[in-house]
């Protein structure tokens, strides 16, 4: 998995595990249910069920119900680079040339420093951002990345 069907990983695993919360999926056909759903919504066969359900170990370990994290922190990081960008208007030719510490002395002072002193991630990233969390950043990076990728 990529940057890009990742969260399409994450959506599926949340999916399974509120059907079977909600009592709609039985433990024993869930390796089926996740078959369809990788055929259905990534149109990909699953030869074995290492290779799909269970691909990660979380569920093992009865770690369940944070899979959205990921994604969410995917989404908190873009937003934050985009106004990382914002700040140091030079940011990906200092990154080009291997010159991050612009950057990290932004996020030590931004970030770092300040970051456990607001009541929530949303509060932090309206006071770095000028917004709550928003996709927009995250969906315009995958975007252009592989818009000029693929020649979408």
């Amino acid at each position: 998995l990529d940057e890009l069907s990742y969260p399409f990983h994450v959506f599926l695993r949340y999916d399974v595990e509120r059907a079977l919360f909600a009592g709609e999926l039985d433990v024993a056909t869930i390796p089926q249910q996740w078959n369809a759903y990788m055929k259905e919504r990534l149109d990909v066969d699953v030869p074995d069920d290492a290779s799909g359900v269970l691909q990660d170990i979380h569920w093992s370990f009865g770690a369940v119900g944070y899979f959205p994290s990921y994604t969410l922190g995917a989404i908190m990081a873009a937003q934050i680079f985009a106004a990382a960008e914002a700040a140091l208007p030079d940011l990906s030719d200092q990154i080009r040339r291997g010159e991050f510490a612009p950057l990290r002395e932004w996020l030590r002072t931004e970030i770092h420093e300040v970051g456990s002193t607001y009541a929530s991630p949303d509060d932090l990233l309206r006071a770095v951002t000028g917004d709550g969390i928003d996709p927009a950043p995250f969906l315009n990076y995958l975007t252009a990345k592989y818009g000029a990728l693929y020649g979408l």
